[in-house]
This record gives C-alpha cells, structure tokens and sequence, in this order.
C-alpha cells in the first residue's frame, strides 16, 4: 500500500496547523482580555483534559478506519470554527467552546500516529519526524497571524482560520481516498478496557513507556517557566516572542532531520541538547537566545525516536486505543510537572528548570541498556517480522 505522507500531506497538514492556530490564538487572546484570571488559567489547562475524551473515542477512530475518521475529523474542526463569530463575547462560553476543537485536534493525532505505524513501522522516526515538523511551522505562522488578524476585525482569525482548514482537508482528502485497500481498515469495534490491558501487558513496550514518561516529566520541568526566567535574564519584553519562535525552529528542524540521525546518536546527543539548551535560560540576555534552538533540537530528537520505538512495539490489534492510552499517559505526565514548576519554583523559579535538566540526563544511562543501538535492532527487527 502506498503510503500517504509524500508532499501534499505534509503541505496539507502545515496549512492545516496554520489555520488552527490562527483560530486558537485569537481564542486565547479573546479569555484573555476579558481578565478573568480563572478562564484563563481553564483555557490553558483545557489540553490537558481531553484525556477521556481521546480514551473513549479512540475505538470509535479504529472502528471507522483511520484515513477515513482523520478526514472527518479534519472536516468537523474546520466546520466548527466557523459559528465562533457570532458567538457571544463570554469567556466561560468561549473556554467551553474551545474544548470540542481540542479533542478533535487530538484525536486527528492518534489517527495521523496510527497511519504512520500501520504503513511503515520501519521508518516511523523521519515520517513521524516530518510530519510534527510540519505542524510546528504550521503553529509558529499561525500564532503570529492569529492576534494581528483580530485587531483589523474580531471575526477575520475565525472565518479564516475555517478556511484553511477546509481547503487543508481538501488538499489532504485524494491522498487518502485514493489508495485501495483502505475500505478493509476499519475493525471490529473493541472494549476500551481490553485495548488498556493489552497495551500495558506487552511486556516489550513497558521499559519504553517508562522512558517516555520520564521524558515528558523533565520536558514539562524544564519549560513550565521558561517565560519568567527570560523575563529576568533581561530579555527585552518586544522580544519575548523571539526566545519562543527561536524554540520552534529548534523543534521543527530537530523533527524534520531526525530521521537521518541514527537512534545511537539521538539518546546520546538529544538528553546533552536539552540539558545544555535548558541550563543556557539562566544566561543573561542576549546570550540566552542560543539556548532556544538548543533545547528544541534536543527534545525533538529525542521525542521522534522514542515515538518511533513505541511505534514498532505497539500491538498490531487495537493501534487507535493503544496510541490514545500512551497519549493520556504522557499529558498526565506533562501536566505533573507543570503543576509540579509551579508550586517548586514559587520560591525559586530556577528550581524547576535545574530538576528537568537533571531528568534529561538520567535518560543518558539508558543508552547502555535498552536504548542501546543494538538492542533497538533487534527489537525493530522482531517486530518487522
């Protein structure tokens, strides 16, 4: 079967994060300035809570067949943007709104993650690679857009934004439709539960799980107050967006290229790229702008790769569920240590940042067990054959 992500997807799904992210920063700007602090700290949080919504759904993904339920999620996210502007200027009302555009966002991921890992197990980490790099450029463009569209006309970032995604879903749709065999995805419904007990029972996946974890965990320490701690380092406030659009960049190129750097090399160099990018946001500006692209490059190099062991553990039965358990797993982690730098670092905010870079690192001595080069063969190939 031909797999699906040559050009047009990866162009498809760039324009497609433009368009959401045009919306959703706009979104974010509106809870914003009504100034009422407890929706916005519920809007930012809401990401976090589409985890039993993803867990829930995920069968239903699995069921319609994934190329099929990605379209229609697409479809329905481009759909729901545009009633936005006429809806009334309520912050609750607006928070609530948002969140049924954040499930389908999430599931399109489980989708997309599970098109990756059923047509080509044996190179997840450049697919997987280039098609998050395509979605960081996608954001990166759109929330810039997204706060200048909304001061020419409240109403330009939504209408816009349900767009682009149509036309995204437009240019995404032959890719998908196209190919034979697709009709014979779909599966036979299965229980959630089922699908759970499956996943933490393959014994093969667990110690990739727990790294995983642990990666997610350092990640959230380490960036949780990467704002506050540039802000003191004398980074001027007209270039605060820099030090994040430098961070991007990191992330897309470390996505983009990681493919072409062997897993060797990538559970040494990336937990060495993180620490040092993060440790260099206690440098006084301007020398803290090299520490953005640093800690990006680092963490996509080693996300890609762990995504990719993942994938070639993953049990053939139940993939959508399975990709939706490991995606609540890792948010739960991720919102633990958000939490976790906020309450560290009231005291002392580079506390937080000292503990994620120090997580980074304990991943290093992994790389003589089960992230050594040979032992990741030996598993890729077992599960080729």
């Amino acid at each position: 079967m031909r797999f699906p992500l040559h050009n047009a997807p990866l162009w498809a799904e760039a324009l497609s994060d433009v368009g959401a992210s045009i919306g959703f920063s706009a979104l974010a700007l509106e809870v914003a300035r009504t100034g009422e602090a407890l929706w916005v700290g519920f809007f930012a949080a809401l990401g976090y809570l589409t985890l039993g919504p993803l867990l829930f759904l995920s069968p239903w993904v699995e069921r319609q067949g994934l190329a099929r339920a990605l379209l229609e999620l697409r479809l329905a996210r481009g759909l729901l943007f545009l009633p936005l502007p006429f809806l009334p200027r309520e912050a609750a009302l607006l928070v609530f709104y948002a969140y049924p555009l954040m499930v389908l966002t999430d599931l399109a991921i489980v989708a997309w993650e599970g098109l990756l890992v059923r047509r080509g197990r044996d190179r997840l980490a450049e697919r997987s690679g280039k098609l998050y790099a395509a979605w960081e450029v996608g954001g990166l463009v759109g929330v810039g857009l997204g706060p200048t569209l909304f001061a020419l006309h409240p109403a330009l970032p939504y209408l816009l934004a349900a767009g682009i995604l149509l036309l995204a879903w437009a240019l995404l749709r032959p890719a998908l439709t196209g190919e034979k065999g697709e009709r014979e995805e779909a599966t036979r419904p299965e229980a959630l539960g089922r699908s759970l007990r499956r996943l933490l029972a393959h014994a093969p996946l667990r110690p990739y799980l727990l790294l995983s974890l642990l990666f997610t965990l350092a990640h959230a320490l380490t960036t949780a107050l990467l704002g506050l701690l540039a802000l003191r380092a004398g980074t001027p406030e007209a270039l605060f967006g820099l030090v994040f659009a430098l961070q991007s960049l990191g992330y897309t190129l470390g996505s983009y290229f990681a493919g072409r750097v062997p897993p060797a090399l990538a559970f040494r160099l990336g937990p060495l790229g993180a620490s040092l990018g993060g440790m260099g946001f206690l440098l006084p500006f301007p020398l803290l702008l090299a520490a953005p692209p640093l800690l990006g490059l680092g963490v996509a190099l080693l996300s890609t790769h762990l995504r990719a062991v993942r994938g070639w553990l993953l049990p053939k039965e139940g993939l959508a569920p399975s990709l939706a358990a490991i995606r609540a797993l890792l948010y739960g982690a991720g919102a633990l240590g958000g939490l976790g730098a906020g309450v560290l670092g009231k005291g002392n905010p580079t506390l937080p940042l000292l503990l994620g870079t120090l997580g980074f690192l304990v991943l290093l001595p992994f790389a003589l067990g089960p992230l050594h080069p040979r032992r990741l063969e030996a598993l890729r190939q077992e599960e080729a054959e």
